[in-house]
């Protein structure tokens, strides 16, 4: 008998095959299987004749973004080598209502855990518990003693939490304090005033089947296959804040009304936006070729590469910077940052993070130093290298040159190898990239600099910054493009996974 079904009609046919049997659903994620779920499924069978295990699929897992560790196809399989369970559904819903709808157990049994609110981590046990007894059927918990899979798989599977080493020497009181930390620290952040400014990228991807070298050319013949559009530049960074800030500005150049229009529609309603219109540049796109695997090929650029008028910023920023909490600088090297608009930010910003990106279409020519100084600079090693001419020195001196010396709060990003912290108090923490299966690195950079810039400014924790902007660029990594952005929800998700 195939154990492992995933249709709701097949529920409905147990449910009228076991019409005189009491029908029991456990409901779960089950990503690594311990003595705890097995007593769990033992208990829960105890009330009736027919166990029912509803899994998760895997979209719909809220855990964090390395969660599951094992896919719904290898969790389904595993469950259904366990005796004691009749039969294994995969549910494809957020919450187990269509499974207790189409199913009609009567018995829901969750774990001991949920007897207490807080156990219920992705909080769908009200409205599961309302279809149970609309169905005529009971929720009950489980008497047992409970593990955790998270953490389980936190202390022994290195590359689930790649952070392991580092957070073993955390201990709990310090790690709740931490979690608290992050909720004060977001509650500061929410009452901020922030301005954001950077240039508007169009980020497009052109997927396609790779043909093969022509017969007369030397060249790469390719097939396209689509095209997907997405607003990238400073819109990335501009979502991000915007969901824990509640009073967030954008300043960027443009010249097409129909892209500001665009941007204006694709950005949430409380952001001001802040337009200048100029009539000499040219909105940049970005175009990527990809092959099917989403590996890149090859990019094209769209852009000028001019020197523009922008007086009207000038005016701008000089009458109304003081008043901002806090200005984020998303400098890709375009045209909008020039000497005198940093001049401005330099002399009247309170409170000043720099991102200073070295390119293809600017390469040696916007360096970090064209900033003398500010409270936080976010920079890749690349960069940071390219702009001391260094090329082998560790990432301490890197980090400790005295080019460096007025930059207050400084965090190297290394890529694969994680980050490296230095914060005005003088302390130090390398962190681990937690993602180790990046899809997509594109934009990586600009989330954990969206995260890592307001958290540094609302919180002295080295550790909690480090934890969130590692987070934030591991989400990220996951996204093809910019079709989504790095939800607060998800990060507050892993960090809590993390920290188990």
């Amino acid at each position: 008998m195939n154990k492992i079904i995933s249709n709701l009609k097949e529920l409905i046919k147990i449910r009228t095959k076991y019409k005189n049997k009491k029908i029991i659903l456990v409901h779960g994620v089950f990503d690594l299987i311990h003595p705890g779920h097995l007593s769990y499924f033992k208990e829960a069978k105890s009330y009736g004749d027919i166990l029912v295990a509803s899994l998760t699929a895997d979209k719909f897992v809220k855990k964090g973004f390395n969660k599951p560790y094992f896919d719904e196809q290898e969790r389904s399989k595993f469950l259904s080598h366990i005796n004691i369970l009749d039969y294994i559904f995969i549910n494809n819903s957020i919450s187990a209502v269509p499974v207790i709808k189409n199913l009609k157990p009567n018995f829901y049994v969750k774990g001991f855990d949920y007897k207490k609110k807080e156990g219920d981590v992705a909080g769908n046990l009200n409205v599961e518990k309302k279809e149970t007894i609309k169905i005529g059927g009971k929720l009950v918990t489980t008497t047992g003693k409970t593990y955790s899979s998270t953490k389980l798989l936190n202390l022994n599977f290195k590359n689930f939490n790649p952070a392991s080493t580092i957070l073993a020497n955390y201990s709990n009181n310090y790690k709740k304090k931490i979690f608290q930390e992050y909720f004060n620290t977001l509650n500061k952040i929410k009452k901020e005033k922030i301005l954001i400014i950077g240039e508007i990228i169009i980020d497009d991807y052109i997927v396609t089947d790779p043909l093969g070298k022509p017969s007369k050319e030397d060249i790469l013949s390719v097939c396209y296959n689509n095209l997907r559009s997405y607003h990238g530049g400073v819109i990335p960074v501009v979502k991000n804040i915007s969901q824990i800030c509640e009073n967030v500005e954008m300043l960027t150049i443009y010249n097409n009304e129909s892209l500001k229009n665009r941007i204006i529609k694709n950005i949430d309603k409380k952001v001001s936006k802040n337009f200048f219109k100029i009539n000499q540049y040219r909105d940049i796109v970005k175009l990527r070729y990809l092959n099917q695997n989403n590996s890149k090929i090859f990019e094209v650029y769209k852009m000028t590469k001019k020197i523009y008028n922008l007086s009207k910023i000038y005016n701008f920023l000089k009458k109304k910077i003081s008043k901002y909490d806090h200005v984020i600088v998303c400098d890709f090297g375009h045209g909008l940052i020039d000497q005198k608009i940093i001049k401005i930010l330099i002399d009247k910003s309170k409170f000043l993070s720099v991102n200073i990106q070295t390119n293809s279409g600017n390469r040696g020519f916007n360096l970090f130093k064209k900033f003398k100084k500010s409270d936080f600079l976010c920079i890749d090693e690349g960069e940071i290298r390219l702009g001391l001419s260094d090329k082998y020195s560790d990432y301490s001196n890197l980090i400790n040159n005295n080019v460096l010396k007025n930059f207050k709060n400084i965090m190297l990003t290394l890529g694969s190898e994680g980050q490296y912290l230095k914060m005005q108090n003088n302390k130090y923490l390398k962190f681990p990239a937690l993602n180790k299966k990046a899809i997509d690195t594109i934009g990586a950079g600009d989330a954990l600099y969206s995260f890592s810039s307001c958290f540094l400014k609302s919180s002295k924790n080295i550790h909690l910054v480090s934890l969130v902007s590692a987070i934030a660029g591991a989400i990220k990594a996951n996204i093809i493009g910019h079709q989504t952005n790095v939800s607060i929800e998800e990060i507050e998700n892993s960090l809590r996974t993390i920290l188990k």
